[in-house]
């Protein structure tokens, strides 16, 4: 990832002691007491929440397996909320610089003081800072934070992701089996709803795209949904990770116990929904033409 991502979605970012001075001031402005931290295998969501309850591999596989595959699954879960929120941070306070009114400039002052806390409140289920590592979705995201097209990065970072998160942070609160997290991640809802709100009223707001920003906003969504369509390939990784080499018979097995199918095509209509009125209507023809909101099967998903 080169220096200009970097200064914006702040992956890179190093971290100082947890004695330096500016350490203390940080934790005074989060109104934190002290630094905290949670045990490294915690499992803050079980088995049923990732549909592993139907996975042959999972039940048949030893104790020690299953609480490896469920650490790594809870682990992507934080570290992608973690890089996600990080990255608002960075969008948020582009967007200040972005803004064309004195309205808009405070709102997305405030806006980024959300994601600052929501950064700060996440970090403390960490026993350290995580580490940036090759993640296709989160490095695609970066490279386009440097983007200066507004409305594409409206499109993505707040009316699709802000609009997915408060479907997602409800559902990870709901099923979250540890009462201080759920707490944070209710907490998220409401700046999320707001985020999400002032993206629909600002795009709504827009008469007209230039041919350069309806194709960069086409792309953007195709590789986001496809994302999606592929199914959950990060809790197939974690499985794999805990049980050892698996085949591709193997995994395409446990993606049709997993229902991939069936609930990626619940995520991609959501997201579709999402976009009805806000996106360009000739964007989400040629998505529907081209089926990016159709889920692959199984075997697909490999592919």
């Amino acid at each position: 990832m080169d220096n200009n991502n970097q200064k914006i979605s702040g992956f890179n970012l190093s971290h100082l002691e947890l004695n330096h001075p500016t350490q203390r001031i940080l934790r005074a402005a989060l109104q934190k007491k002290n630094h905290s931290s949670f045990n490294p295998e915690t499992v803050f969501w079980n088995a049923t929440f990732f549909s592993l309850d139907r996975v042959k591999y999972f039940q048949e596989a030893t104790p020690e397996q299953q609480q490896k595959i469920l650490t790594i699954a809870n682990r992507d879960i934080l570290e992608e909320i973690y890089w996600v929120e990080q990255a608002g941070v960075g969008y948020m306070a582009k967007m200040v610089t972005l803004s064309e009114t004195f309205e808009e400039r405070l709102l997305y002052g405030l806006f980024a003081a959300d994601e600052a806390t929501h950064l700060g409140a996440i970090s403390d289920f960490f026993s350290h800072p995580p580490v940036f590592a090759d993640d296709a979705f989160l490095g695609y995201l970066s490279s386009l934070l440097v983007s200066s097209d507004k409305l594409l990065l409206i499109t993505l970072m707040q009316v699709v992701l802000e609009g997915w998160g408060m479907s997602h942070y409800r559902s990870l609160a709901n099923n979250c089996q540890d009462i201080s997290l759920k707490k944070v991640l209710q907490n998220f809802l409401e700046s999320e709803s707001r985020h999400h709100a002032l993206g629909v009223t600002q795009l709504r707001s827009y008469d007209g795209y230039s041919q350069e920003s309806l194709e960069a906003i086409h792309d953007t969504l195709t590789y986001f949904l496809y994302m999606v369509q592929i199914g959950p390939q990060r809790l197939l990784k974690a499985i794999e990770q805990g049980l050892g080499y698996l085949s591709i018979n193997d995994k395409i097995k446990i993606l049709e116990e997993l229902q991939t199918e069936l609930s990626s095509n619940t995520r991609l209509k959501l997201l579709q929904s999402l976009m009805m009125g806000t996106v360009p209507t000739s964007i989400l023809q040629s998505l529907e033409e081209q089926g990016s909101f159709h889920a692959y099967g199984a075997t697909q998903c490999l592919q």
